[in-house]
């Protein structure tokens, strides 16, 4: 019997070492299993390929596009100042004329007569004075009634002069050169200061009204060139310059006014007209990158850059100027960055990638085309 217990014993002392054995070597199992996994991606789920470029810094030849009206360059809006009735018209509706040439003649025969009674009362009173000076030598008159004649003759030059002035006022002639608008009166109508004659325009240079952002107030200055174009008048460009950056910023559009001139000794331009403008900054380092390899999420814009162990990381990003296929980072990124510029759309925060192709030298904004991008 005790053989049998014995041998029974050690039988299941063999079959309880055999179970440990086994529960130990799928320990291991497990445990390399988990270790393997954590450094090989599992079969069937590859790293997303990507494409990607080295950030660097290019020479761009700035320019800032903008909208603007044309405003003559000198304007005024003719009108009388007397009140009388128009003797002869000297112009034509669209006329072009020159400084002092005569436009309309009111009736002076009023005017004249009144000219000639004062002129007459002016010769009595100085003849007055002199009357006096000799009684006054011999003390007839006294120093008052002396004093009294002297305001009378100045009072009487006065009245000449006013109606002098008033003469030549009904002869009313063109301030400067300039193309008149629309006659809005006819002969033998009664003018007074209130009437609108007609209009004069000098537009042999003609000045753009326009605005800018803000944040490029610190390089604006009136040494700057400025291009114009019209959508009628085809294939023509109007050069011209900054004329004058008005110093207050609108707190509603946050933009500022500047003003500039060009030439249009041809008259293409017309007061009113909408131009498209663009004005030359100059060269500055910038940095571009593709448009596709910038994303948003509401308002906010990020690209994603390559880190230690092929890792992509978010990076947000302040955007500024565009030029076709590209898009300037003011803010985010440094040279030497690694940029995906292709392959994103499935990406997030932290994923591992696969480096299939580097565009660096094809993704470099051409330098040319920044300059003459379509205004």
């Amino acid at each position: 019997m005790r053989l049998v217990s014995g041998v029974r014993y050690m039988i299941k002392l063999k079959q309880w070492m055999v179970w440990v054995a086994a529960v130990v070597f799928s320990f291991i199992i497990i445990i390399l299993y988990k270790c393997e996994k954590s450094n090989k991606t599992p079969k069937g789920k590859l790293l997303p390929a990507v494409t990607t470029m080295i950030v660097s810094k290019t020479r761009s030849l700035t320019s800032l596009k903008s909208i603007g009206t044309a405003v003559s360059d000198e304007s005024v809006d003719i009108r009388s100042t007397v009140t009388q009735k128009i003797e002869s018209i000297h112009f034509m509706d669209g006329e072009q004329v020159k400084k002092g040439q005569l436009l309309l003649q009111l009736n002076v025969d009023k005017r004249n007569a009144e000219l000639k009674q004062a002129e007459i009362s002016l010769q009595e009173q100085q003849r007055e004075l002199k009357r006096l000076e000799l009684l006054k030598d011999k003390h007839v008159v006294s120093e008052k009634d002396y004093d009294l004649q002297k305001t009378k003759l100045l009072n009487a030059k006065a009245q000449v002069e006013i109606l002098k002035v008033e003469t030549e006022g009904s002869s009313i002639r063109a301030p400067f050169d300039g193309v008149l608008g629309a006659r809005r009166v006819s002969i033998g109508a009664l003018i007074t200061p209130d009437t609108s004659i007609t209009t004069i325009d000098a537009i042999d240079r003609i000045k753009i009204d326009f605005t800018l952002p803000e944040k490029y107030s610190p390089l604006l200055n009136t040494s700057l060139k400025i291009t114009a174009k019209n959508v009628a008048i085809k294939d023509k460009k109007f050069m011209g310059d900054v004329l004058a950056i008005i110093p207050c910023v609108s707190p509603v559009s946050r933009s500022i006014s500047v003003r500039g001139i060009i030439d249009n000794s041809d008259h293409l331009i017309r007061p009113g007209m909408m131009l498209k403008i663009s004005v030359k900054l100059g060269e500055r380092e910038v940095i571009f990158v593709p448009e596709k390899a910038v994303a948003n999420i509401g308002e906010r814009h990020f690209v994603f850059v390559v880190g230690p162990n092929d890792t992509a990381k978010r990076r947000y990003v302040n955007i500024g100027e565009r030029a076709t296929g590209f898009v300037e980072i003011e803010d985010g990124l440094k040279v030497g960055d690694r940029v995906i510029v292709d392959g994103l759309s499935k990406l997030s925060d932290n994923d591992r990638v696969s480096i299939v192709k580097d565009e660096t030298d094809s993704n470099v904004p051409d330098r040319y085309l920044l300059e003459n991008e379509e205004e």
